[in-house]
């Protein structure tokens, strides 16, 4: 097997940072929206469970300004992919320190920001196409919103790069800065104890902390690196980067390496059960990988909306990733996993004979 290990990288943190807070918010919003008051599932997973990241994002929340904090979630609900391609800059020019990322933008041609952002919507029309042809195709598969807010992006883009500077340059000094040398001394440490985890079983570590088999990458002794984050500390996500393939997971992994089945977990599977729609994602994907979007389209939902199902079923191990080369999410049903479960809930409820 490939000598891989993990590794900790304080521009990539700021990343995370940015992104850990604009889906917090947007966790928020969905948890409290109309289409889940009924669901028994509600609340059930903490997607903050540490302790010092609860404590940050409220330190944020009671000091960012309501306006600040609308940019904050649309850079990172609405334009993710401006966030990516900010992640795979740091990791291709090999940064280091958060300013150089700051930096490394203002030499950016504004141009290529877009167009990493159009990339991501896989459209059938050309870039260069006309902006009444974009404009359509992005309202036939997203909606009017995208749509709105692309050509706004297109037809500005010294603008956007400008405001995404201005944000990432506020939040470093306001909310990032203030706690950078409690979160690299803590993390220097978290990085040791992983290490060593992950040298116990290599591959179980690795199967854990990104929800699927990777068996595949590391068989074809493929290039990988694994990140783990501070502000992440629940969750991961990934990138391929110049043949590389990069995963930066959450530090908080501790209960996912112990799969032993609780009553509040049995809790959480029965709830998790109880939502047509969640059976349905698992029926469906019993049969064939699906990425995202499909299974948006599918079910006529948001993104954000199916992200709240697919991350409890996830989180139960129900679901797996499957890794792709492209930058799709890909999900299948873990059947082995889901049957387990079940024996396992009926050995914890009526005991083992």
């Amino acid at each position: 097997m490939v000598e891989y290990k993990v590794e900790h990288n304080r521009a990539i943190e700021f990343l995370a940072a940015v992104y850990k807070y604009g889906t917090n918010r947007m966790q928020q919003v969905n948890w409290n929206s109309r289409d889940f008051q009924g669901d028994s599932g509600r609340g059930l997973l903490d997607y903050a469970p540490s302790k010092d990241v609860k404590e940050w994002l409220k330190y944020v929340d009671d000091n960012i300004s309501p306006f600040f904090m609308n940019n904050i979630v649309l850079i990172v609900s609405k334009l993710v992919a401006a966030l990516d391609f900010c992640f795979e800059l740091a990791i291709s020019k090999n940064m280091v320190e958060p300013l150089e990322i700051i930096e490394a933008l203002k030499e950016v041609n504004s141009i290529d920001i877009i167009y990493s952002v159009y990339e991501r919507y896989n459209l059938d029309v050309s870039f260069e196409s006309e902006n009444e042809i974009i404009k359509n195709s992005l309202i036939n598969l997203y909606s009017v919103e995208i749509a709105s807010l692309f050509m706004q992006i297109k037809n500005h883009p010294d603008k956007f790069k400008d405001e995404l500077i201005e944000t990432f340059e506020l939040f470093y000094k306001l909310y990032y800065q203030p706690f950078e040398k409690k979160v690299y001394d803590f993390m220097e440490k978290r990085c040791i104890e992983h290490n060593n985890l992950f040298q116990e079983d290599p591959m179980y570590f690795l199967n854990t902390i990104g929800l699927g088999d990777y068996s595949k990458i590391v068989a074809e002794e493929k290039e990988l690196r694994l990140l783990v984050s501070f502000f992440i500390d629940l969750g991961f996500v990934h990138y391929y980067v110049d043949g590389t393939f990069i995963m930066i997971y959450g530090h908080y992994i501790e209960p996912r390496l112990n799969n032993k089945l609780t009553q509040e977990k049995c809790k959480i599977l029965f709830k998790a059960l109880s939502d047509e729609k969640r059976l349905e994602i698992i029926r469906i994907t019993s049969e064939r990988p699906w990425y995202n979007k499909e299974l948006a389209d599918y079910f006529n939902l948001t993104t954000a909306t199916l992200s709240y199902h697919l991350n409890l079923l996830l989180e139960l191990g129900i679901l797996n990733f499957e890794p792709s080369i492209s930058n799709r999410y890909y999900y299948t049903t873990n059947k082995a996993h889901l049957k387990a479960l079940f024996e396992m809930a009926f050995n914890e409820i009526v005991g083992q004979e």
